[in-house]
């Protein structure tokens, strides 16, 4: 089924890709760089961003994907990822969380957040040292 996702992502690059908890770890996986809005159908914030979301994801590679969560059907993943407000954005570099940003995010923010995803985060002199 994921598979089948994917492919169509990849013909049809716009951002009407919807992540479920079946098809989110395959999709963040398959991707080094990935986008996600935990959105919900009554949020105003949420649906005023649509339009950059659908703009920004015309505009990039087809190995970045930009997809969205609806909070309301997925709660297994609203819990995993501890969202507590719509919309929150987390950005993935190589199926680890980068960022995440929390309200309304203009395009030009949303495409910072994907340029800054680009660079692998650092890790802290301890974690580099210990490996923890």
């Amino acid at each position: 089924m994921v598979v089948g996702v994917l492919r169509t992502m990849a013909k049809h690059k716009h951002y009407s890709t919807v992540l479920t908890a079946a098809t989110f770890d395959d999709a963040i996986a398959s991707h080094r760089i990935a986008l996600v809005d935990f959105w919900a159908t009554w949020c105003g914030p949420c649906r005023s961003m649509s339009p950059d979301l659908e703009q920004v994801a015309k505009e990039v590679p087809v190995d970045v994907l930009i997809a969205k969560v609806d909070v309301d059907r997925e709660a297994a993943l609203v819990k995993r990822f501890g969202i507590k407000s719509m919309p929150t954005i987390i950005t993935f570099h190589e199926g680890e969380v980068h960022s995440r940003f929390s309200g309304a995010v203009p395009a030009a923010g949303l495409r910072q957040a994907l340029a800054d995803a680009e660079k692998p985060r650092r890790k802290s002199l301890l974690k580099s040292i210990f490996g923890r």
